[in-house]
């Protein structure tokens, strides 16, 4: 399989997750090539916004909440954030409920939150552009 990007394999492999035969091991064989390549703070990240598997949510949230403070936010809020981040429509007002806090306050979390995921998926992409290189040559020679 020839891809554009590590986000268009990642896409890829867990849409063909849910086939069998072939697609779904080459798909299971790329995850694992991805899961041996990033640590698992990476992986979470990965299982999440591409897998939408929940199972990363508990390593992205302590994360989170290591950043922003241990145990002064709840891990609802922290949660509803990475949703919002991953595509979920969730809103300022829903955060800020959660977090039990004025907007303003709500806003620089959300952000603080969005750039941190943003710093994991730039690591995350980065890695996974050299380790998957030989799924994105496209190169062809001239006869």
């Amino acid at each position: 399989m020839q891809f554009n990007n590590p986000q268009h394999a990642l896409r890829w492999a867990y849409e063909a997750l849910d086939r069998t035969g072939d697609l779904h091991a080459e798909a299971t064989l790329l995850l694992s090539k991805c899961e041996r390549a990033l640590g698992q703070l990476h992986f979470s990240y990965i299982r999440v916004q591409f897998g939408r598997e929940a199972g990363g949510f508990e390593m992205l949230g302590r994360h989170l909440a290591a950043n922003f403070g241990a145990g002064q936010y709840r891990s609802r809020a922290i949660e509803q954030i990475i949703r919002a981040y991953c595509g979920e429509r969730i809103g300022l007002r829903e955060i800020r409920k959660s977090l039990n806090c004025g907007m303003l306050k709500a806003a620089l979390l959300r952000n603080r939150g969005y750039d941190l995921l943003d710093a994991i998926h730039d690591q995350a992409m980065g890695i996974l552009e050299l380790e998957l290189a030989g799924y994105f040559e496209k190169d062809v020679e001239s006869v």
